[in-house]
């Protein structure tokens, strides 16, 4: 029961992440202030995936054994549990997949497309998060294995600003002679840098860093976060003065402390725990990985009602998941969707 306790705040912040990867999605406030969508997509919204990837490294890692094949088993074990997982939301999206490249006039290329998306990029585009789980997770579990903390640190964060040097600055490798070719053939190659080779290590290794150190006090963490996301307001900011923000721009530079910060707090907080916070965690990557189900229909239905479309979205991303959660009391194929 203690170790529900301590992560009744980890739940709690998942549910919420959920949410606001939703907007990310819908851009709910776009038809009231498109600077306030613009702002809050891009500072608050973009937490959330980051969050996903620390917590994930910190669960992962807090299991670490000093027996490397017990370490090899859970490993093994862990990179089995998420690839069933994205191969099966995979097959659930497969409709979508082929309405989409029907809709552009589908060419044999197409399924080669598919293809490199499925490794690099993510079968359905919200599902990246999932092959990146895996890719970045490889990564950093061989270079602790091999080298420790303080080199998977450092290498997770060398790939983390090769990512940002190519995600933010897009706009200029696009229009800059001679560098728009390779950057050209990068995006037909690897597609984009917000992925498990670049975007996904720095979070895990931030939460190798918090399973295996001890956590800062609750109010100093708080004041971190808030000074680290003030930075990441004006970051963001500088990017919309430059004119180089875009609807990809996700990999900021403090984005990294800001969700350092932020998990290290929710770890430190203590809730007692209820069952509630444990559904919680399963509606939250229920909704994650269902939401595209429903907002691809009813943006159709609605275009130009982001707002409505974004609580209608919760609202029945949210039926679904509670119906597969008491489903799978009743029949356990349905623990296969979380």
């Amino acid at each position: 029961m203690r170790g529900k306790k301590q992560f009744a705040a980890i739940d709690i912040a998942r549910y919420i992440s959920a949410l606001l990867v939703v907007c990310i999605h819908v851009y709910p406030f776009v038809g009231i202030s498109e600077t306030f969508n613009t702002y809050f997509i891009q500072t608050v919204c973009r937490l959330a995936v980051p969050f996903y990837f620390t917590v994930s490294g910190y669960f992962f890692f807090r299991k670490w054994s000093k027996d490397e094949s017990e370490n090899e088993h859970h490993f093994r074990h862990y990179i089995v549990r998420i690839g069933k997982l994205y191969l099966i939301w995979s097959v659930i999206y497969l409709p979508y997949t082929i309405w989409n490249y029907a809709s552009a006039g589908f060419s044999f290329m197409d399924i080669f497309s598919y293809i490199r998306d499925f490794f690099m990029t993510g079968s359905y585009y919200h599902l990246w998060f999932l092959p990146s789980l895996i890719v970045g997770m490889f990564i950093v579990y061989e270079c602790y294995r091999r080298k420790g903390l303080s080199f998977t640190l450092k290498i997770s964060l060398i790939l983390y600003l090769i990512g940002y040097v190519i995600n933010v600055y897009a706009p200029i490798w696009e229009n800059t002679p001679y560098v728009s070719i390779l950057y050209g053939f990068f995006t037909k190659t690897i597609v984009t840098a917000r992925n498990g080779l670049f975007f996904g290590p720095i979070y895990l290794a931030l939460g190798l860093l918090l399973a295996r150190t001890r956590r800062l006090k609750v109010k100093a963490s708080l004041s971190a976060f808030l000074i680290s996301f003030i930075l990441l307001c004006l970051e963001v900011t500088l990017y919309i003065r430059l004119g180089i923000m875009y609807d990809l721009s996700s990999m900021f530079l403090m984005l990294v402390p800001a969700t350092y910060f932020l998990v290290n707090a929710l770890l430190a907080v203590r809730i007692p725990y209820r069952k509630q916070y444990t559904i919680m965690r399963y509606d939250s990557l229920l909704i994650y990985t269902s939401h595209i189900l429903f907002v691809k229909v009813l943006l159709l239905v609605m275009p130009n009602a982001n707002l409505v479309v974004y609580f209608a979205t919760l609202a029945l991303s949210q039926l679904f998941a509670s119906i597969i959660v008491r489903a799978k009391e009743t029949y356990p194929i349905f623990n296969n969707l979380i």
